[in-house]
């Protein structure tokens, strides 16, 4: 369905993304994660040919065998909605707080559908069922701020599912949400992949949610693709340094006493530079805990799917 090669979004000097690959086929669910800042949302609208004005997008992107690589605006219009939709972060203000939740979901029916009012308030009617809005002829009539955060999230996957997209990208879907119903989306958006047989792409710092919802995950630092691999092999046996580091920072409530004490979680040391400053070898240069020489000036191999110097040497990260 979608074939990327080499993707780069740069800005003048600054890579936003550099060289990401990856092929997305029908049904297909991917994790898209890493710090903030390492490209993961900025990969998802060069997907939606959503890049801003004054970004520089190089590479190949195909969708359904049409290079949309360069391609006008008039023709991203006629593929997103349709083959491409996506759930914005922040459904407040992805939202327009002046229109009625029903008649915003409505919208894309009547211009690519060619549905008349009625009918799209009624096929909204039926997408705010699936995706488990309760009184959902009532939802229809009420405004962004008259219903609570899960239910704009709800909102929100329904207005991407209006003209049954072959690829739904959700950017951080579950953030600001409390747990349950962060867990309850999580739940929603696997199950509508999996019955609608809808390509999945889950951009999140939750490693928890992205274990449950998807099959394979790309690990991103500095716009780079560090690692990737089947979701649960990645996440229990991880090879890149980042990609540990990530896992080793992440909350674990047993953990957070021993012998009746309070202890620190771990953190990568640093910060994570701007994107003009990054190293042009390896982006992690300079926060890695096991790096090379070659790491600042060398971009590392792939090896086992993880790109990294000492794996290449027969080393263990």
């Amino acid at each position: 369905m979608i074939d990327v090669s080499n993707l780069s979004v740069n800005f003048g000097p600054a890579q936003a993304v550099r060289d990401a690959s990856l092929t997305i086929a029908p049904g297909a669910r991917i994790g898209i994660v890493g710090e903030s800042g390492s490209g993961k949302s900025m990969l998802g609208l060069a997907l939606m040919g959503m890049s801003p004005d004054a970004a520089q997008v190089t590479g190949s992107l195909t969708v359904d065998g049409t290079q949309m690589a360069g391609a006008s605006e008039r023709d991203w219009r006629r593929l997103r909605a349709r083959r491409i939709a996506m759930i914005f972060q922040e459904p407040m203000a992805a939202l327009n707080p002046l229109r009625r939740v029903g008649d915003t979901v409505a919208e894309p029916l009547r211009v690519h559908e060619g549905l008349g009012r009625e009918a799209a308030l009624d096929r909204a009617l039926a997408l705010f069922k699936e995706v488990g809005l309760p009184d959902p002829a009532a939802r229809l009539r009420q405004f962004p701020h008259e219903i609570s955060g899960g239910q704009r999230q709800r909102v929100l996957i329904a207005l991407a599912l209006a003209c049954n997209p072959g690829l739904l990208i959700a950017d951080e879907p579950t953030t600001a949400l409390d747990a349950n119903v962060a867990l309850r989306i999580t739940e929603l958006l696997t199950d509508l992949s999996v019955k609608r047989q809808m390509a999945l792409m889950f951009i999140s710092h939750d490693l928890t949610a992205v274990a449950r919802a998807t099959t394979e995950i790309m690990v991103m630092y500095g716009g780079t693709v560090v690692e990737r691999g089947p979701t649960a092999e990645v996440l229990n046996a991880p090879r890149h340094p980042y990609t540990k580091g990530l896992l080793a920072a992440r909350p674990r409530p047993e953990g957070l006493r021993q012998s009746g004490t309070r202890r620190r979680l771990p953190t990568i040391p640093g910060t994570v530079p701007p994107l003009d400053k990054l190293p042009p070898g390896c982006r992690f240069a300079g926060r890695c805990p096991v790096e090379l020489p070659q790491c600042a000036t060398e971009r590392p191999p792939v090896v086992a799917n993880a790109a990294c110097h000492l794996l290449a040497q027969g080393g263990a990260a």
